[in-house]
């Protein structure tokens, strides 16, 4: 076994570190900056929960459980990228040409669909009463979420996600710019749909931030990341006529008469 490379380690990791503090970071503020300050007077107009705001209590400690989350995403992603610099057998490679342009397009977006199944199943599975009780009941104190709250999980929650996303790059052949491209995806998204701003992408695929904001504010319902496929598939997502709450497991809700006391039901299309 070759001798580490301290200090190209070290690069490697505050690389990693970095990275992921400022897409955070910046993604988080731009959006904290243009609507919870600049408009917060009109919450009405853009707010998923217009009546709900964040305390600052918690708005300081989803801010620095984030920030600790993405430094600990960052100690794990760095020895990995200095492994592959180094030698480390992955099925990882650089050259389109090694699989050509089609299996390049198709298998990004396989990774795509393959780490949002994971995230689904990974989120379902903490939202089992014996996991959601001691591992993710934290992340829902943030009823009414802004973008800082995207990474202020449970830190062995955290851990389970970022490894059970990286599984895929030791088996499937993935070129490094799609890796890269689609996880810088999945950050940025993942901002946008907890900033607690009713937006629409123009991006067909993706969900209105309405549909995570809901898992929020209902608590077990719409558990997937981005794509609607797997609550769907499962029939997890959530259903007029039905009734979410912090007791009610499983996802499907129960039938209720007293619909008009849930939040607005919004198109997520």
């Amino acid at each position: 076994m070759p001798a580490i490379d301290w200090p190209n380690l070290a690069m490697w990791t505050a690389i990693s570190i970095s990275a992921g503090l400022i897409i955070y970071h910046g993604v988080a503020s731009y959006y904290y900056v243009k609507y919870y300050i600049l408009r917060k007077e009109d919450a009405e107009n853009w707010k998923c929960q217009p009546k709900r705001f964040l305390p600052k209590r918690l708005h300081r400690r989803s801010i620095l459980l984030s920030t600790f989350n993405m430094i600990v995403g960052g100690l794990i992603t760095g020895p990995l990228l200095y492994g592959i610099a180094h030698g480390m057998q992955t099925p990882i490679y650089f050259s389109v040409s090694d699989y050509g342009w089609t299996y390049t397009i198709l298998s990004t977006i396989g990774l795509f669909i393959i780490l949002d199944g994971i995230a689904f199943y990974v989120h379902w599975g903490l939202h089992l009463p014996f996991f959601y009780k001691r591992f993710h009941r934290s992340h829902h104190s943030y009823v009414a979420t802004t973008p800082f709250v995207t990474a202020a999980i449970h830190p062995a929650a955290f851990i389970a996600l970022q490894v059970a996303t990286y599984i895929p790059l030791f088996i499937i052949p993935f070129h490094a710019v799609s890796i890269g491209l689609v996880l810088f995806y999945i950050l940025v998204f993942n901002i946008i749909d907890h900033s607690g701003v009713s937006l629409k992408s123009h991006i067909p695929w993706q969900a209105a931030s309405n549909y995570h904001d809901d898992h929020h504010a209902l608590f077990h319902v719409n558990f997937g990341q981005h794509l609607m496929i797997f609550d769907r598939l499962h029939g997890t997502l959530r259903r007029e006529g039905r009734s979410y709450g912090v007791n009610t497991y499983g996802g499907k809700g129960i039938a209720d008469k007293h619909e008009s006391e849930l939040p607005p039901f919004f198109s997520y299309e």
